[in-house]
Protein backbone atom coordinates (compact mmCIF):
# COMPACT_ATOMS: atom_id res chain seq x y z
CA UNK A 1 0.00 0.00 0.00
CA UNK A 2 0.87 3.45 -0.90
CA UNK A 3 2.43 5.64 1.87
CA UNK A 4 -0.38 7.42 4.09
CA UNK A 5 -1.36 10.68 1.49
CA UNK A 6 -1.29 13.63 2.55
CA UNK A 7 -4.27 16.24 2.91
CA UNK A 8 -2.92 18.72 0.38
CA UNK A 9 -5.31 18.39 -2.83
CA UNK A 10 -3.33 17.66 -6.29
CA UNK A 11 -6.71 18.11 -7.94
CA UNK A 12 -9.64 20.00 -6.55
CA UNK A 13 -12.89 19.42 -8.76
CA UNK A 14 -16.25 21.29 -8.33
CA UNK A 15 -19.56 20.84 -10.07
CA UNK A 16 -17.58 19.19 -12.77
CA UNK A 17 -20.09 18.43 -16.14
CA UNK A 18 -19.18 17.44 -19.57
CA UNK A 19 -21.64 16.73 -21.97
CA UNK A 20 -21.80 15.27 -25.85
CA UNK A 21 -24.73 16.34 -27.67
CA UNK A 22 -26.26 18.13 -24.43
CA UNK A 23 -26.37 14.61 -23.02
CA UNK A 24 -24.14 14.57 -19.58
CA UNK A 25 -21.22 12.31 -19.62
CA UNK A 26 -20.14 13.21 -16.21
CA UNK A 27 -22.48 15.28 -14.32
CA UNK A 28 -22.11 17.74 -11.60
CA UNK A 29 -18.97 15.62 -10.17
CA UNK A 30 -17.07 17.17 -7.07
CA UNK A 31 -14.14 15.94 -5.27
CA UNK A 32 -10.26 16.15 -4.98
CA UNK A 33 -7.60 14.03 -4.93
CA UNK A 34 -4.68 14.52 -2.63
CA UNK A 35 -0.90 14.12 -2.76
CA UNK A 36 -0.17 10.59 -2.65
CA UNK A 37 -3.49 9.10 -3.10
CA UNK A 38 -4.06 5.74 -5.57
CA UNK A 39 -7.56 6.74 -6.43
CA UNK A 40 -9.25 4.12 -8.21
CA UNK A 41 -12.34 4.98 -10.30
CA UNK A 42 -14.88 2.08 -11.34
CA UNK A 43 -18.68 1.62 -12.45
CA UNK A 44 -20.43 0.12 -15.38
CA UNK A 45 -19.22 0.89 -18.66
CA UNK A 46 -20.56 3.69 -20.00
CA UNK A 47 -20.85 5.27 -16.62
CA UNK A 48 -18.42 8.04 -17.30
CA UNK A 49 -15.51 7.17 -15.77
CA UNK A 50 -12.92 7.51 -19.04
CA UNK A 51 -14.46 10.67 -19.56
CA UNK A 52 -14.00 12.10 -16.31
CA UNK A 53 -10.88 11.10 -16.37
CA UNK A 54 -9.69 12.90 -19.56
CA UNK A 55 -11.22 15.59 -18.08
CA UNK A 56 -8.55 16.00 -15.54
CA UNK A 57 -5.92 16.10 -18.23
CA UNK A 58 -7.82 18.41 -20.43
CA UNK A 59 -8.02 16.34 -23.31
CA UNK A 60 -12.40 16.89 -23.05
CA UNK A 61 -12.98 20.21 -22.27
CA UNK A 62 -15.25 20.24 -19.43
CA UNK A 63 -18.81 21.51 -20.16
CA UNK A 64 -18.77 23.72 -16.64
CA UNK A 65 -17.28 23.45 -13.26
CA UNK A 66 -13.69 23.61 -12.05
CA UNK A 67 -10.67 21.66 -11.90
CA UNK A 68 -7.74 22.82 -10.09
CA UNK A 69 -4.57 21.73 -10.66
CA UNK A 70 -2.20 22.38 -7.22
CA UNK A 71 -4.64 25.44 -7.22
CA UNK A 72 -3.70 26.65 -10.32
CA UNK A 73 -6.06 26.32 -13.65
CA UNK A 74 -3.25 26.12 -15.86
CA UNK A 75 -0.26 23.61 -15.21
CA UNK A 76 -1.72 20.45 -16.19
CA UNK A 77 -0.42 19.41 -19.16
CA UNK A 78 3.15 19.67 -17.74
CA UNK A 79 2.82 17.97 -14.37
CA UNK A 80 -0.05 15.41 -15.24
CA UNK A 81 0.92 12.04 -17.55
CA UNK A 82 -1.33 10.10 -18.90
CA UNK A 83 -2.03 6.34 -19.86
CA UNK A 84 -3.94 4.91 -22.07
CA UNK A 85 -5.79 1.66 -23.35
CA UNK A 86 -4.02 1.06 -26.46
CA UNK A 87 -0.41 2.26 -25.60
CA UNK A 88 -0.44 4.96 -28.37
CA UNK A 89 3.68 3.97 -29.09
CA UNK A 90 5.33 5.36 -32.63
CA UNK A 91 5.41 2.14 -34.84
CA UNK A 92 8.57 3.74 -36.30
CA UNK A 93 10.72 4.93 -33.69
CA UNK A 94 12.54 2.11 -30.90
CA UNK A 95 11.51 1.97 -27.60
CA UNK A 96 14.30 4.27 -26.34
CA UNK A 97 13.13 6.82 -28.95
CA UNK A 98 9.56 6.57 -27.80
CA UNK A 99 10.25 7.48 -24.61
CA UNK A 100 12.57 10.02 -24.80
CA UNK A 101 11.23 12.16 -27.26
CA UNK A 102 8.81 13.61 -24.97
CA UNK A 103 11.07 15.36 -22.54
CA UNK A 104 13.57 15.81 -25.17
CA UNK A 105 11.39 18.20 -27.52
CA UNK A 106 9.17 19.72 -24.80
CA UNK A 107 13.19 20.48 -23.21
CA UNK A 108 12.63 18.91 -19.53
CA UNK A 109 15.63 16.96 -20.18
CA UNK A 110 18.20 16.89 -22.92
CA UNK A 111 18.57 13.99 -24.55
CA UNK A 112 21.52 12.20 -22.67
CA UNK A 113 19.57 12.83 -19.40
CA UNK A 114 16.06 11.43 -20.75
CA UNK A 115 18.47 7.98 -22.20
CA UNK A 116 19.79 7.87 -18.55
CA UNK A 117 16.47 8.01 -16.69
CA UNK A 118 15.02 5.96 -19.85
CA UNK A 119 17.46 3.16 -18.92
CA UNK A 120 16.89 2.89 -15.57
CA UNK A 121 13.15 3.01 -15.89
CA UNK A 122 13.39 0.05 -18.46
CA UNK A 123 15.92 -2.06 -15.88
CA UNK A 124 13.33 -1.05 -13.35
CA UNK A 125 10.53 -3.19 -15.27
CA UNK A 126 12.41 -6.21 -16.69
CA UNK A 127 12.44 -4.51 -20.25
CA UNK A 128 16.28 -3.07 -21.00
CA UNK A 129 17.01 -5.32 -23.14
CA UNK A 130 14.05 -4.04 -25.55
CA UNK A 131 15.42 -0.35 -26.15
CA UNK A 132 16.43 -0.69 -29.33
CA UNK A 133 13.21 -3.09 -30.26
CA UNK A 134 10.00 -1.52 -32.52
CA UNK A 135 6.64 -1.70 -30.92
CA UNK A 136 5.61 -4.24 -33.35
CA UNK A 137 8.58 -6.61 -31.55
CA UNK A 138 7.07 -6.50 -28.40
CA UNK A 139 4.03 -8.24 -26.36
CA UNK A 140 1.03 -6.18 -25.12
CA UNK A 141 1.75 -6.23 -22.12
CA UNK A 142 5.40 -4.92 -22.80
CA UNK A 143 3.70 -2.11 -24.56
CA UNK A 144 1.87 -1.11 -21.75
CA UNK A 145 4.59 -1.33 -19.30
CA UNK A 146 7.04 0.81 -22.25
CA UNK A 147 3.89 3.53 -22.15
CA UNK A 148 4.05 3.63 -18.11
CA UNK A 149 7.79 4.29 -18.68
CA UNK A 150 7.23 7.24 -20.98
CA UNK A 151 4.72 8.42 -18.55
CA UNK A 152 7.40 8.77 -15.64
CA UNK A 153 10.47 9.74 -18.06
CA UNK A 154 8.48 13.06 -17.85
CA UNK A 155 8.93 13.19 -13.75
CA UNK A 156 4.83 13.88 -13.66
CA UNK A 157 3.38 14.78 -10.44
CA UNK A 158 0.21 12.96 -10.84
CA UNK A 159 0.12 9.70 -13.70
CA UNK A 160 -4.04 8.70 -14.92
CA UNK A 161 -4.42 5.34 -16.19
CA UNK A 162 -7.52 4.80 -18.64
CA UNK A 163 -7.94 1.02 -17.99
CA UNK A 164 -4.45 0.20 -18.91
CA UNK A 165 -5.10 -3.37 -19.00
CA UNK A 166 -8.17 -3.76 -20.61
CA UNK A 167 -6.53 -4.38 -23.90
CA UNK A 168 -4.03 -7.23 -23.14
CA UNK A 169 -4.80 -10.61 -23.22
CA UNK A 170 -5.53 -11.73 -19.37
CA UNK A 171 -1.87 -13.72 -19.18
CA UNK A 172 -0.36 -9.97 -20.03
CA UNK A 173 -2.45 -8.10 -17.34
CA UNK A 174 -0.79 -9.12 -14.27
CA UNK A 175 2.95 -8.08 -15.43
CA UNK A 176 0.84 -4.55 -16.01
CA UNK A 177 -0.54 -4.72 -12.65
CA UNK A 178 2.75 -5.58 -11.12
CA UNK A 179 4.45 -2.25 -12.27
CA UNK A 180 1.18 0.22 -11.19
CA UNK A 181 1.58 -1.74 -8.02
CA UNK A 182 4.99 -0.93 -7.45
CA UNK A 183 4.77 2.77 -8.60
CA UNK A 184 1.61 2.61 -5.61
CA UNK A 185 4.64 2.40 -3.28
CA UNK A 186 6.78 5.41 -4.44
CA UNK A 187 3.94 7.98 -3.03
CA UNK A 188 3.55 9.47 -6.68
CA UNK A 189 -0.50 10.29 -6.96
CA UNK A 190 -2.46 8.15 -9.75
CA UNK A 191 -6.18 8.05 -10.30
CA UNK A 192 -7.08 4.99 -12.34
CA UNK A 193 -9.58 3.76 -14.02
CA UNK A 194 -10.17 0.16 -14.32
CA UNK A 195 -12.32 -3.18 -14.35
CA UNK A 196 -9.71 -5.32 -12.34
CA UNK A 197 -11.56 -5.40 -8.74
CA UNK A 198 -9.76 -7.10 -6.99
CA UNK A 199 -6.52 -5.41 -7.70
CA UNK A 200 -8.54 -1.83 -6.92
CA UNK A 201 -9.57 -3.71 -3.55
CA UNK A 202 -5.33 -4.50 -2.66
CA UNK A 203 -3.72 -1.18 -4.16
CA UNK A 204 -6.13 2.11 -3.48
CA UNK A 205 -6.10 4.63 -1.21
CA UNK A 206 -9.64 5.68 -2.49
CA UNK A 207 -12.50 4.09 -4.53
CA UNK A 208 -14.78 6.05 -6.54
CA UNK A 209 -17.68 4.66 -7.74
CA UNK A 210 -19.51 6.83 -10.69
CA UNK A 211 -22.81 5.71 -12.21
CA UNK A 212 -24.75 7.69 -15.15
CA UNK A 213 -22.01 10.62 -14.56
CA UNK A 214 -22.09 10.95 -10.70
CA UNK A 215 -20.12 9.82 -8.17
CA UNK A 216 -22.12 7.96 -5.97
CA UNK A 217 -19.76 6.49 -3.31
CA UNK A 218 -16.42 8.10 -2.75
CA UNK A 219 -15.05 5.85 0.26
CA UNK A 220 -12.05 3.58 1.41
CA UNK A 221 -11.82 0.25 -0.77
CA UNK A 222 -12.54 -1.42 2.80
CA UNK A 223 -15.65 0.49 2.91
CA UNK A 224 -16.68 -0.06 -0.66
CA UNK A 225 -16.35 -3.59 -1.35
CA UNK A 226 -17.53 -4.75 2.43
CA UNK A 227 -20.38 -2.47 3.08
CA UNK A 228 -21.53 -0.35 -0.30
CA UNK A 229 -24.00 2.43 0.99
CA UNK A 230 -26.15 2.56 -2.14
CA UNK A 231 -28.16 -0.45 -4.00
CA UNK A 232 -26.19 0.64 -7.47
CA UNK A 233 -22.98 -0.06 -6.10
CA UNK A 234 -24.24 -3.52 -3.93
CA UNK A 235 -25.75 -4.63 -7.91
CA UNK A 236 -22.48 -3.65 -9.46
CA UNK A 237 -20.74 -5.31 -7.51
CA UNK A 238 -22.99 -8.68 -7.13
CA UNK A 239 -21.82 -8.98 -10.77
CA UNK A 240 -18.37 -8.21 -11.28
CA UNK A 241 -16.99 -10.08 -7.81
Amino acid sequence: MNEQPGNTPMFQISRLVKEFNSVPAVNDVTTQIDRGEVVFIVGPSGSGKSTFLRCLNLLEEPTSGEILFKGDVNQFRRHVGMVFQHFNLFPHLTILENITIAPVKTGRSTRKEAVAQAETLLRRIGLYDKRNSYPLQLSGGQKQRIAIVRALVMNPDVILFDEPTSALDPEMVKEVLEVIKGLAHTGITMALVTHEMGFAREVSDRICFIDEGRILEDTTPEAFFSQPSTDRAKAFLDKVL
